[in-house]
């Protein structure tokens, strides 16, 4: 799988906006039947998106331009290479080992900021996504239940004759019904295959601690700063320029 881009998937999120329209209209005829429930989804659905995903993504963002580490591994990896051609004895020795370390372990660093950018936009990504589908479904019911507006005038217009009026009334409060049972389902569809595309957000979030706690630390110097500090316990190699 790809990683996600998370400018995109910000910029996406920018344009979303919640269909207030549409949240009427359902609201309407579930005010009309008495779907309470209905209601109560409308509510959460306008708030689903409460964390903070803007955040999330600026964030990933700036882990997935971030370099650092990979352009100081790369000065060290020039610097070792240059003295190559020229110096010997212990004090190189021990350095080129010590550079040898700090490169694997400023390389790790890299990996590890890759690893926690895809997490943060594969979760960000997700979730916006299920509530594009979400904001979609809800327009769909709105939009199924504005065509109920022809069932509406005939129970009106059947009022003067009370059998009439019954069989209408119950073919319209069914039609409602039947959208707004596709609604819940189609709802609850989505936000079950969210939960199950992020492999849990537990899982994300034990990735996450995963990485604060190993991350790869430059190693320290340690005592062969006396070796490598010592201008004495460095030898040209012969014939090499020491420029």
């Amino acid at each position: 799988m790809t990683t996600p881009n998370p400018g995109q998937a910000a910029a996406e999120l920018a344009t979303m906006t919640y269909p207030e329209s549409a949240d009427a209209k359902i609201r309407e005829y579930a005010d009309l039947i008495g779907a309470h429930g209905i209601i109560g989804l409308l509510d959460k659905l306008r708030v689903f998106v409460a964390g903070d995903l803007e955040k999330a993504l600026r964030l990933a963002e700036v882990f997935a331009r971030e370099s650092k580490l990979k352009d100081a591994a790369e000065i060290v990896n020039d610097t070792k290479l240059s003295l190559t051609a020229a110096w010997r004895g212990d004090a190189f020795d021990q350095y080129s080992l010590y550079s040898g370390m700090a490169v694997d372990s400023l390389n790790k660093g890299q990996i590890s900021i890759a690893t926690l950018t895809k997490t943060m936009s594969t979760v960000a990504t997700t979730v916006i996504d299920t509530y594009k589908n979400l904001l979609l479904a809800l327009g769909n019911c709105a939009a199924n239940l504005a065509q109920l507006s022809g069932k509406f005038a005939i129970v009106m217009g059947s009022l003067l004759v009370p059998p009439l009026a019954a069989l209408s009334a119950k073919d319209f409060v069914d039609a409602i019904n039947s959208a707004f049972e596709k609604f819940w389902r189609d709802c609850n569809t989505l936000l079950g295959s969210m939960i199950t595309n992020i492999g849990a957000l537990v899982g994300s979030g034990l990735e996450l601690t995963v990485i604060e706690t190993t991350f790869p630390k430059i190693p320290d110097i340690g005592t062969s700063v006396e070796v490598v500090g010592e201008p004495r316990r460095w030898r040209i190699k012969p014939g090499a320029d020491p420029s």
